[in-house]
């Protein structure tokens, strides 16, 4: 299901869906993004790097929950220009 945010980087699937049906997926970013701690601290747990394939396992809001080739799971706030794998 394609989520608001992503509409303009897939096909529109009939708008956002409810977070249960959400169907994980890869995916890159443009630039250096941090990725937040999903207790919702203000300090990145790590950096996404561009060239770098990561897995989105949840939708969090606007933003994705990603887990790191390391198994690291943190909020990925700024989706925006996100390659979809």
């Amino acid at each position: 299901p394609t989520q608001a945010a992503q509409a303009q980087q897939s096909a529109p699937q009939g708008g956002a869906a409810p977070a249960g049906d959400f169907t994980p997926f890869w995916f890159a970013v443009p630039v250096a993004r941090p990725l937040y701690g999903e207790d919702g601290a203000p300090n990145p747990i790590a950096e996404l790097a561009p060239g770098t394939w990561y897995l989105a396992v949840e939708q969090r809001g606007q933003g994705l929950i990603a887990q790191t080739q390391d198994g690291r799971r943190g909020v990925l706030q700024d989706t925006t220009g996100i390659q979809r794998g």
